[in-house]
């Protein structure tokens, strides 16, 4: 049976968008892995804990004492389940007639439009009244099926890490080790150290043949610091400030299904109306697989700086501001595009058509209709600027308070561009189904990604209790507002609003010798009705990119457990 034509490459910019840029700096603070600052739920910025000041505020280090030296762990696990409902046909484009002899009507049912140009489906599925959207609907379905994604669920498996020189690994358990040192000034009114932390690690799996797997099988995103000096001075008797510098690696690893989703098909009455149009040879089924992306991507010298400070006002109250700048990191790595043969069939039946004859005209390179596409891919990340304003207070002689505002430009996630080496068979259809529908999201050889992502400010507070000599306990909650419009949700990084709850205590083991631990706990939940994200479930005709659910509501389920535990010992 012939099958007609589909988008080829919804899924795959699906796939790309979030992980990237969007991906772990959402989870802003969460990988540091300090347990004093993760027992207070961040709300650190005017109570930096011991050397992981150079993140949270460069002015608290200048509270370091002799010489010390730290060693921590985060252990981590985060669960990720993903569920579409029904398909939802959307009223005024389905629930309009249509009539064969007007090949240019608007609107256009996908379904109606699929139907008419597959004669195949046509003669084994005849239908009385082609007026009948029912009718047609109907004969869609037998044609081509219901889409397995339907009413099914996709939960994530075992992490995933992006190692520096090695690419995209397995790991039974996500665990970070890291560590740092400083020493004060022989004569006092300084301190100097350098840490070793994550700001950003996060990886995940789903199952090949899940629903999920089109926006991710799996996915790494790591940024390492390797070296951070940082200088903390004693202005005044009160006033302490601090500035430190970051050097760090930035890796990002994806590999991920997408397919042709038979439904968003509208654009294809302009695709039609082309004189000699290929269309009718096209030889690929609504649902199928196209192939499979493997992208691996690194930066090892990205830098930026921060700055802090640190106001004593009174014995009960100290004031911080800290100032983390933006960085950029220019990734760099290999991709591979493995295609079935489903898709090179089509692809050699569009170039047989005369494809190429018309994509000079639209922008587009020629057809290569290859089972397997390798080259070089560039984007930049950008690791927005961050501002937070904090204040601790002691309201009882045991008992501290602390609270933290925080601001992060996410808008600077308007876009997202991946440039490859070469042109490709899934970029040059898109660049085709983009000038035709009028928009601007590929070239043969590049991806431009609208994120649109908004500006967040968040809060926090924490409440440390010193139980007696040795032993303090503490506790905090956090919500962290998402900067993810609702129109721009996915599956790859599936994070809305949340909530962290912790608590955590230490240990002061000796006078050389501080033991120090603290759990955390994470939810989300967000719901995406059909047809609202334009980056995974979009009715607009043309956005086919980013569109591997079509019509199909989904909601995310988030948990994440993390413990976090250090050793800091004075020498």
């Amino acid at each position: 049976m012939k099958k007609s034509a589909v988008t080829l490459s919804m899924a795959m910019a699906s796939t790309l968008l979030a992980t990237t840029e969007a991906s772990a700096q959402l989870l802003n603070n969460i990988s540091i892995g300090n347990p004093k600052a993760l027992g207070l739920a961040h709300a650190v910025t005017a109570d930096p804990p011991g050397i992981d000041s150079i993140h949270f505020n460069p002015a608290g280090l200048i509270r370091i004492k002799g010489r010390q030296a730290s060693v921590k762990a985060l252990i981590a696990s985060v669960e990720i389940e993903s569920k579409f409902g029904e398909p939802v046909l959307p009223t005024g484009v389905y629930d309009v007639p249509f009539d064969p002899g007007n090949p240019t009507p608007d609107p256009i049912s996908d379904k109606q439009l699929y139907y008419n140009l597959t004669q195949s489906c046509q003669n084994d599925y005849p239908i009385a009244d082609s007026n009948d959207i029912d009718q047609v609907a109907s004969a869609h379905d037998l044609c081509w099926g219901i889409d397995p994604v339907a009413n099914s669920t996709t939960t994530t498996g075992s992490p995933v890490l992006m190692v520096p020189f090695m690419g995209l690994k397995d790991s039974p358990i996500l665990l970070l080790p890291m560590g740092g040192m400083a020493f004060e000034g022989p004569s006092g009114g300084w301190a100097f150290g350098s840490a070793v932390y994550v700001p950003e690690g996060i990886g995940y799996t789903r199952d090949i043949d899940s629903g999920g797997a089109y926006q991710g099988h799996k996915v790494g995103l790591t940024r390492l610091t390797y070296f951070s000096p940082t200088l903390a001075l004693q202005v005044t008797d009160t006033l302490s400030a601090g500035v430190g510098v970051t050097f760090s690696y930035h890796g990002l690893g994806i590999k991920t299904n997408f397919r042709a989703s038979g439904l968003t098909l509208g654009y294809l009455r302009n695709l039609n109306s082309i004189p000699n149009s290929p269309l009718p040879d096209i030889d690929l089924g609504p649902y199928d697989n196209v192939g499979l992306l493997t992208m691996e991507m690194e930066d090892l010298f990205s830098v930026g700086f921060s700055f802090g400070m640190l106001w004593e006002t009174n014995d009960w109250l100290t004031l911080g501001f800290s100032y983390r700048s933006e960085s950029v990191s220019d990734l760099e790595g290999d991709y591979s595009m493995e295609y079935t043969s489903n898709f090179v069939h089509t692809m050699e039946g569009l170039r047989d058509g005369g494809l190429d004859a018309i994509l000079p005209l639209l922008d587009g390179g020629r057809v290569n209709a290859t089972s397997k596409e390798e080259g070089t891919v560039k984007s930049e990340y950008i690791v927005p600027q961050t501002v937070s304003f904090g204040a601790s207070m002691q309201v009882l002689p045991n008992l501290k308070v602390n609270l933290d505002a925080k601001w992060i430009e996410y808008s600077r996630w308007d876009e997202l561009t991946f440039s490859f080496s070469q042109n490709n068979d899934f970029l040059t259809l898109a660049s085709v189904i983009n000038t035709l529908a009028g928009l601007d999201y590929a070239d043969p050889d590049e991806l431009r990604i609208p994120r649109k992502y908004e500006d967040t400010w968040s809060w926090a507070i924490g409440a440390e209790y010193q139980w007696n000599d040795n032993i303090v306990l503490r506790a905090g909650y956090e919500p962290r507002a998402s900067a993810i419009p609702d129109d721009r949700a996915d599956l790859l990084f599936p994070i809305g609003d949340a909530d962290l709850f912790t608590a955590g205590f230490g240990w002061r083991y000796d006078k050389f010798t501080q033991v120090e631990a603290a759990v955390g706990y994470m939810y989300s939940h967000t719901k995406t009705d059909a047809c609202e994200s334009y980056n995974a479930n979009s009715c607009r005709e043309g956005d086919v990119v980013y569109n591997p659910y079509f019509a199909t509501p989904f909601e995310n389920e988030v948990n994440a457990y993390l413990i976090a535990l250090s050793i800091d010992r004075k020498f």
